[in-house]
């Protein structure tokens, strides 16, 4: 039996990855124009990147490049912090991922209902776990399969995009930006476009979570990070700017809009070609968050912090095949229930903010992580070094703690409560586990 995942991927592959461990195209952009209006969201989607994205996309480069270990974050934050926060780390962030990972299958079942509008629930929760299985079985074949359907994949999201933004280029009228009307500039537009803005940025730190498939991650992290910011730029800054060019009533800018606005642009045609590449964009995302959430249970299974079965690895690919199996069991369990609950859709909108609330918890332990190494190893050996000493750090880190502070503080408390309890239980489980050791 393999002793560690082989070290498959390479930078292509580390970029398609990436990129839907962030992206996955433009899809889920709508609702900031609709809350905002495009001149606030276009505002948004040029800034967000530089003082959210950019720096974690540098922290995972210099870490992962440090210590090109599966398990990521889990990794930096043990070596700061010690095993209690390392296991608090990777139980916040497998909390989310269950919750965040369900989201697409769904997704995938939605778009489908653009040529199946008669889809029962059951029918519905079937082709969520048929999409489940598939994307399972490819991921148990290795991380170097989900790398290049990865690449596949990114090319397929982003041809229609491609194709509506030259087709509607010529109409491109910068004056509507600045219109206004009454479903902008509410007073909970801040909130949702916060909310909205982060959600569609983050995911640069997942990415870490396979460095010990990467080959030569020294080299290959920093180049990736980079690429990957501005293709994430670009996917985003011109489907909305042209779209809301041709679609200029921002109510009717909400998830989901993306293939109405390309029909509109380039006929019934681009509509479907847009709505199919939705369908790719869920896969591939999916695929992406299974490959590196299960590499957390894995990693913290080696570290003794979670019972060793989750530890096992396949025996011909090398892939731990049993966190991928209970990642993907989880995701089916959740999607079912979401179903069912589906007249009560107040507890899974609930876990879905929980979801962001957690993530920014843990986000902001890694980037400690990242500046208390610095203070205290500073000989460590780092292949790539983010310029500037300690104060650069400290500057870099500054934006993306605070706005996960301030996305925190904006949740509602019902979803404080539910993160707090997220946080208590893994306090619990760790000393009545027995992981302390």
């Amino acid at each position: 039996m393999a002793l560690a995942p082989p070290r498959t991927l390479g930078f292509a592959s580390l970029v398609g990855i990436t990129f839907f461990c962030v992206a996955g195209g433009a899809y889920g952009l709508e609702d900031a124009v609709g809350a905002a209006g495009p001149a606030w969201a276009l505002l948004a989607i040029l800034v967000v990147p530089w003082v959210w994205s950019l720096p974690m996309a540098l922290m995972t480069a210099e870490l992962t490049a440090a210590m090109p270990e599966d398990g990521g974050f889990v990794v930096w934050v043990e070596r700061a912090f010690g095993r209690f926060w390392g296991f608090q780390e990777g139980w916040w962030s497998w909390l989310c991922s269950f919750a965040d990972n369900a989201l697409y299958p769904v997704m995938f079942a939605e778009y489908l209902r653009f040529w199946f509008p008669r889809m029962t629930s059951v029918q519905f929760w079937l082709v969520c776990l048929t999409m489940i299985a598939v994307v399972a079985c490819l991921n148990v074949r290795g991380a170097q399969v989900i790398g290049f359907s990865s690449v596949l994949f990114t090319l397929l999201v982003l041809a229609p995009f491609a194709v509506m933004v030259l087709l509607g280029m010529p109409h491109l009228r910068p004056s509507v930006w600045f219109l206004q009307q009454s479903t902008a500039g509410r007073p909970e537009m801040w909130g949702t476009l916060l909310s909205v803005m982060l959600w569609n940025y983050s995911g640069w730190d997942n990415a870490g979570c396979c460095g010990g498939e990467v080959n030569e991650p020294h080299r290959t992290y920093p180049r990736a990070m980079v690429t990957v910011v501005a293709i994430v730029l670009m996917a985003y800054l011109l489907p909305v700017a042209v779209g809301v060019s041709a679609s200029q009533d921002w109510s009717k800018w909400k998830a989901g809009y993306f293939p109405e606005v390309a029909q509109q642009i380039g006929g019934a045609g681009l509509g479907a070609w847009l709505a199919m590449g939705g369908l790719v964009s869920a896969m591939g995302l999916f695929s992406a968050l299974l490959l590196t959430s299960s590499r957390v249970p894995y990693a913290m299974a080696m570290r003794r912090m979670l019972p060793a079965p989750l530890a096992r690895l396949h025996p011909r690919y090398g892939t731990p095949w049993a966190a991928i199996l209970l990642n993907s069991i989880g995701c089916a369990l959740l999607i079912g229930w979401a179903s069912q609950a589906e007249h009560e859709t107040g507890p899974f909108v609930a876990l879905l903010k929980i979801d962001m609330w957690l993530y920014a918890l843990a986000l902001i332990l890694e980037f400690a992580a990242l500046i208390y190494l610095r203070i205290r190893e500073p000989d460590m050996h780092r292949p790539y070094r983010i310029p500037g000493g300690v104060a650069g750090l400290a500057l870099l880190s500054a934006p993306p703690v605070l706005l996960c502070a301030v996305s925190m503080v904006l949740c509602p408390r019902p979803t404080q409560m539910l993160g707090i309890a997220g946080v208590v239980a893994g306090c619990l489980i760790y000393y009545a586990g027995g992981f302390r050791a």
